[in-house]
């Protein structure tokens, strides 16, 4: 199999199936991860045509994005995509990550909302540039989105990451440990359509401190790669 999408999903039963409909076109299977959700969405995914792994109580989206990870090992697929369903990511422009994957020989793609076009508050803009400050403080290494939730794996590469986010978190794991493995990173532009709720306060509080513990405890073990 060549590509499989992986969308954490929270209360949208109403608008998953239209995602999945549009994902569709892109790629061979879309895995919908919807725990802790209080409405239908597990059921309406189904019914659009995604694979749904049991559904449990737990909810944060790092624990919905390794589930469906997991999951994915299943169908062996050259490629795994990262995506939210929440509207703010165009599966149309999976196309755009595939090429950059494959004529760069990268081994992650980041879909950049900040070299593409970004609907968002003022606040939420400040709060990741500081979330990208740290990133370089502890990598060395200057990216123009560390917090995307758009992007595209070889999927061996994902495999090979020892991931244990449960939370929002879950970027900044996926970014620092995938650059200590030596990972050749890059990043595209893509477009946010439309605003949607950025993460709290306290929750970029709590990123932040995590990409510095996690950025220390790799630092530990051995200097970033090149």
């Amino acid at each position: 199999m060549e590509t499989v999408a992986i969308l954490p999903a929270y209360n949208l039963e109403y608008s998953i199936a239209s995602i999945i409909k549009r994902t569709k076109n892109f790629v061979n299977l879309i895995i919908v991860v919807s725990d802790g959700s209080k409405d239908n969405t597990n059921l309406m995914a189904e019914k659009a045509g995604a694979v749904c792994p049991q559904h449990t109580n737990i909810r944060g989206k790092g624990f919905a994005v390794r589930k469906g990870i997991e999951l994915s090992k299943k169908y062996n697929p050259k490629y795994v995509i990262l995506m939210d369903s929440d509207g703010q990511h165009m599966p149309e422009e999976i196309p755009n990550l595939r090429e950059s994957i494959q004529n760069g020989d990268f081994d992650m793609i980041v879909g950049s909302r900040m070299k593409g076009k970004l609907k968002t508050s003022n606040i939420n803009k400040l709060g990741n540039f500081l979330l990208k400050i740290i990133s370089f403080l502890v990598t060395g290494k200057w990216f123009t989105d560390t917090e995307s939730g758009f992007r595209l794996f070889k999927a061996s590469k994902l495999y090979s990451l020892d991931l244990n986010a449960n939370f929002f978190e879950i970027e900044s794991e996926l970014l620092l440990k995938s650059l200590y493995n030596g990972f050749k990173v890059g990043e595209v532009p893509i477009t946010i359509p439309k605003a949607v709720p950025g993460i709290r306060f306290l929750d970029g509080l709590k990123i932040g401190f995590h990409k510095m513990k996690l950025g220390l405890i790799l630092k530990l073990k051995g200097l970033f790669l090149c």
